[in-house]
This record gives structure tokens, sequence and C-alpha cells, in this order.
């Protein structure tokens, strides 16, 4: 059973509502009504019918296939049994509403308004949540960079290209090293003239690289080099990476503030919430029993427009 947030989505449709239930003395019976004689029941959910009309409403309201229409239809019908389960069904203004109110109230009081924040979950969602995105609180300085590359082909590593490879990137690296006030284009400038002079047939590469922390982010002759440049302004020595010769530039260096456990809560809450749901639905759909009963009406009821039927 696909189980999803769609309730509040049924509800606007209004399925299986097309009649209000007749006055009662008790609690209204919040059972689906057919729309018409022709309308199939095509699935129960502890015994209660789902007609064909819910799940043409939701295939066209939400421009989904049959079989996606008739898990919403089953969801909607299993949170309203829930509700009623609890009793909601004796609240004045559900009544007045009918069916379909039942299931969003359910979620209303059992979830949009349990789970307010990040506190508000369970531990057993929180904390492995928390425990996955530890590295988002920050806090670390990072550092911004560019570099230039004499590349280096795989077929070409040890031989005589990657020889000319470092007598270019060597060249390149004595004409700057000694300054403290470099841009990427003076980076870039000086290996294009030292690989020219040297073969002008190397390729040259040149690009900026995101911001990263010492210990995180980057493949680790990159990451090392970068870290030993003692200031913003100067570059690297030749470094030998996977793909070439590289002089490394530091560009920019940041440190931000570190995010606290109630900070970095808020900003994964919508997540963690969405993630509940799913866990909250499927404990409902667990306790009901729902049937489906067959393709053949649910087809004749949604016609050719909806394509084939739910396959099950």
């Amino acid at each position: 059973m696909r189980i999803v947030g769609v309730a509040l989505v049924l509800a606007g449709l209004g399925c299986g509502a097309a009649s209000p239930p007749p006055p009662v003395g008790g609690p209204p019976d919040l059972t689906a009504r057919p729309q018409g004689a022709d309308d199939p029941i095509v699935a129960r959910v502890d015994g209660r019918p789902i007609y064909g009309s819910c799940v043409a409403a939701q295939a066209a309201g939400r421009k989904v296939d049959a079989r996606t229409a008739l898990d919403d239809c089953i969801q909607l019908e299993l949170l309203a049994g829930a509700a009623i389960a609890r009793g909601l069904d004796r609240d004045p203004a559900i009544a007045a509403a009918g069916h379909d109110a039942a299931a969003a109230r359910l979620v209303d009081r059992e979830f949009r308004d349990r789970y307010q924040r990040f506190a508000d979950l369970p531990a057993s969602v929180r904390d492995p949540i928390m425990a996955d995105n530890s590295e988002a609180r920050g806090g670390h300085p990072l550092r911004a960079s560019y570099f230039a590359r004499v590349a280096v082909a795989k077929a070409d590593a040890g031989g005589p290209r990657e020889a000319l490879a470092v007598r270019a990137i060597q060249d390149a690296h004595a004409a700057i090293a000694p300054r403290a006030d470099l841009f990427p284009d003076d980076l870039k400038t000086a290996v294009q003239r030292a690989a020219a002079a040297v073969d002008p047939t190397l390729e040259i590469q040149a690009a900026p690289a995101s911001p990263t922390r010492e210990d995180f982010g980057l493949v680790e002759p990159y990451r090392k080099a970068l870290f030993a440049v003692p200031q913003v302004g100067m570059v690297s020595s030749p470094t030998r990476t996977a793909w070439g010769w590289d002089l490394i530039l530091y560009v920019e260096g940041r440190s931000p503030p570190a995010l606290s456990l109630e900070q970095l809560g808020a900003k994964l809450f919508p997540r963690a919430r969405l993630q509940y749901w799913n866990v909250w639905s499927g404990e409902l759909a667990r306790a009901h029993r729902a049937q489906v009963i067959g393709e053949g009406p649910l087809r004749r009821r949604l016609g050719d427009a909806r394509g084939q039927g739910p396959s099950r």
C-alpha cells in the first residue's frame, strides 16, 4: 500500500460524499455514498465501500493514473475509519461536513497540530536524522579555491607527455609563487603561457572549486595542497591529481557560525515531518484491511480517457 499525504487533496474533491448522510439520533453514518445507481464498488476498507466515482474524481483532480487514484481513495478511507474509531464522527462540525471531514480532522488533531516543531517528533525519528546531518551544523573554517591544470591522460601517465606537463607546471609555479596578490586570471594566464612555451598541444583546464573544510569534500591530493597554502592570494606547489598537474589558488576563507541543535532541527523539520508522516500513516494502515475488488468495474467507470485500471 502506497501511503502518502493526500488526505486534504481528497477532501477537496469530496470523494464518496455526493449526498449528505441521513439524519440519525446517534453518531452520523459516514459511510461513502455512490454517485448514482451505476457507481461501482471498486474496493473495501474494513468492509466500507470505495466507489468508482471517488477514483474518477481523484484521477481527474490530480491528473494521475487509476492505480494511484485508487490508492489515494483507499488512503482517505483508512484515515476516515481511524477517525470514526476515535469518535470524531460525533463532532457536530464533522457530522455536518460528512465523510471526508473526518479524515481531515484526524490529520489535523493527531498529526498537524501535534507535530509543529522538530522537538515534537519522536526520538526514533529525530535521532537518526540528526546523526545523518551532523555535518550541516557547520562552524568549520572553509576555503574556496581555483585551479589551473596541465591535463595528463591516463594513457600518458609516466610517459613523455607527462614529463612535458611537469615542466610546464613547474615553470608556471616559478613565475608566480612569490606573489600573494594573485587572482584566478593571473593563475590561468601563467599556466597557459608556460604550457605554450613547452608544447602548444598541452591541454589546460581551469575552474573554481566549491568551498570546503579541511577534512571534508575534496580529493585528498587537492585538499592537502590547498590547506597548505599559507594565505589568500597565494598558490600551492605543483600537485599531481588524477587528472594532471595542478596549481591551486587559495581564493577565499570563510568561517560560518555553527548552528545550534535547535537551529539545525528547525532547518531539518519540514523533511523530517514528511518522513514521519509515512511512518504515522503506515501504522494506521496496518490496523485496517483494504481489499481491491477488481479492475473491470473501475475501468468501465473511468472510461478510455484514464487508460488502464489498477493492477493488483
